[in-house]
């Protein structure tokens, strides 16, 4: 087989993601911004909060690449559960750029049939609360 079918995120998925990470984050007092890449770590959708801190969008933006990129939720631990040693991380980091790879916590894959379709970033709270907000996102896209 030459070709495989292929999902792809829409403004309509995107904006879901969103108005829910929001919702929650309005809903646990916190000012995010929240960032929406397709699966190539490219741009779809984003939003800071009234007063939310500038420098931040950068770091929404490149958990959500991040995520996207590879296929796994952002931070130090690995799919297979163990830490990711710090060596590694930068390493990865280096290779790969600054702003397309991260490891702080808050970068959640989007997932259609096994498929990553894209990714949400969120970043301001503390990392384990940006990691909830957008769980919160995903879910309602997976609810939708």
């Amino acid at each position: 087989m030459k070709t495989v079918p292929s999902s792809k995120l829409s403004q309509e998925g995107c904006d879901i993601i969103v108005n829910a990470a929001i919702d929650k984050a309005k809903e646990l007092k916190q000012i995010v911004s929240i960032c929406v890449v397709d699966a190539g770590g490219h741009l779809m959708a984003f939003k800071r909060m009234t007063n939310g801190r500038t420098h931040n969008t950068l770091i929404a933006q490149a958990k959500a690449r991040s995520a996207a990129l590879t296929t796994a939720a952002t931070g130090k631990v690995g799919r297979d559960g163990s830490e990711i040693p710090d060596h590694q991380v930068l390493a990865q980091t280096l290779a790969v750029g600054p702003g397309w790879f991260i490891s702080i916590e808050g970068g959640i894959p989007v997932t259609v049939d096994g498929q990553c379709i894209g990714a949400v970033g969120v970043r301001c709270a503390p990392s384990a609360v940006d990691k909830q907000i957008g769980q919160a996102g995903i879910d309602a896209f997976n609810k939708a």
